[in-house]
């Protein structure tokens, strides 16, 4: 997939405006329709071929997706969100085109988080380290394919009929099993034997699984791409530009407010969010400094929040709110992370616009942050606006990090000529753990480096990973 550069621009009235007309698909190239079917896909919203016509099936998709992350009928600005969450999963999975010789079929493929598992007689077996998603890949005789599709269909265990397509060289059949997990069969008869894709995955992995089987094709497929100097590319630059100007107009707007009121205290008040995480069962909540800096009145999680102690020096602050039955404690690393290991940042980013908690993975890159400070350390996790204060997780899902920043990419792009990629903050544990006991918290500290899988460490995260508001 070719980068995608965006060149910093001002925004002009009329870039504004074309934000916010209803999107006309026939400026899409065929390229930009299949990668916005595999976005649409991946969202649960699209289940359809990768074939870049768009019709009313692509159509439909793009309006429930529209609908639910945003409320409103769709609009260009929300083919750029759709499209950057496509790219944050190839950044983190690698989801792409793979061709296999062997079957003479292409599919989409995670390739940085792949896991053979042992093959069988029929099959060679992989699973995602993502998700639930176990793929099955083989070439068949017609006795042999029969007996998959026909264990495929008993596997059903709704009221209603499992699905099925029978053609002279195509095969497909799909059942839901008692659990509400899939089980996915397609055969292609090509070269005088069967090539066969098995795909199973549980009922919260259905879309990952639906975004696999929709592109499945004969032969080789192309690439999923944005074309450089599109409509597509040119709609995700005009967004980034247009949240840019927002931001800045919005300091712009406190700076002013606070010079017309020179006279009056110097008390800032501002609005906004981010995430943060308890630390205790007495309601303590660990976030970033500057996520509550100048706020008038903190929430959490809808719950009215105090302030009880905050070090720019560390960018930490403590709250205390309610702690509910529901709620859970994070539990600390004894150790500090290590160079290359694995972490997860869990947040609430783009609070507004997108919706739900928000799980990235990535690793630690430099065990110092920018200009060798010794507060953070650098991870590759993607992190946007809203991330900040949320626990960065190893991968017993112990906290080793507290989410701080991002390196701001226009600036970067003016100053290097170029964008980096993946160059993100986190305040260490082990300043964290001296913050709170600094405090009078003792962190809950874990013993154990059982190593836990992506979707246990997401779980657990939700229950102790909080919601912040400044308002």
């Amino acid at each position: 997939m070719a980068a995608l550069v965006v060149t910093p621009h001002a925004t002009s009235a009329q870039e504004y405006q074309t934000l916010l007309r209803d999107f006309d698909t026939k400026a899409l190239s065929y390229s930009e329709k299949r990668f916005i079917q595999a976005a649409l896909a991946f969202e649960g919203d699209y289940n359809g071929l990768l074939d870049g016509a768009w019709g009313k099936i692509s159509q439909s998709a793009l309006e429930r997706y529209s609908r639910r992350e945003f409320g409103t009928p769709y609009e260009e600005w929300h083919l750029a969100f759709l499209a950057i969450s496509y790219l944050d999963r190839y950044e983190t999975d690698g989801w792409s085109m793979r061709y296999f010789p062997a079957l003479r079929l292409s599919l989409l493929w995670p390739e940085k988080t792949i896991i053979q598992d042992p093959s069988t007689d029929q099959f060679l077996n992989f699973r995602h380290y993502g998700s639930s998603l176990s793929i099955s890949i083989g070439r068949h005789t017609k006795t042999q394919t029969q007996s998959l599709h026909d264990f495929t269909i008993q596997s059903h265990a709704l009221s209603s009929e499992p699905y099925t397509v029978r053609k002279t060289n195509f095969a497909v059949s799909s059942g839901t099993k008692s659990d509400g997990s899939t089980l996915y069969t397609r055969s292609n008869f090509i070269d005088g034997a069967w090539s066969t894709v098995m795909l199973s995955a549980d009922r919260r992995d259905k879309s990952v699984l639906n975004a696999v089987t929709a592109s499945i094709a004969v032969g080789h497929s192309p690439a999923l791409s944005i074309d450089e100097g599109g409509r597509l590319e040119d709609a995700i630059i005009k967004t980034v530009a247009v949240l840019k100007d927002a931001s800045e107009e919005d300091e712009r707007s406190q700076a002013a407010s606070g010079a017309s009121n020179a006279t009056e205290p110097k008390t800032t008040r501002r609005e906004g969010s981010g995430t943060g995480f308890f630390v205790s069962e007495e309601g303590h909540v660990l976030t970033n400094a500057h996520v509550v800096k100048g706020c008038a009145n903190l929430y959490v999680d809808g719950n009215q929040a105090e302030l009880l102690s905050s070090s720019d020096q560390f960018d930490l602050a403590i709250l205390k709110t309610d702690f509910a039955k529901d709620d859970e404690v994070a539990v600390f690393s004894t150790g500090s992370a290590k160079l290359n290991a694995d972490i997860t940042v869990v947040g609430y980013p783009y609070a507004g616009v997108l919706s739900g908690l928000n799980v990235t993975r990535g690793s630690v890159s430099s065990l110092k942050g920018l200009g060798g400070d010794a507060i953070t350390m650098q991870v590759t996790a993607p992190v946007q606006s809203g991330n900040s204060g949320g626990p960065l997780l190893g991968p017993d899902g112990e906290v080793v990090g507290v989410v701080v920043s991002k390196l701001d990419a226009v600036k970067a792009a003016e100053v290097f000529g170029d964008i980096p990629q993946n160059v993100n903050f986190a305040v260490r544990g082990e300043i964290a753990k001296l913050f709170l006991a600094q405090n009078g918290i003792d962190p809950i500290l874990g013993f154990s480096d059982e190593i836990k899988s992506p979707v246990a460490i997401a779980e657990e995260a939700s229950a102790f990973t909080v919601f912040i508001e400044c308002r």
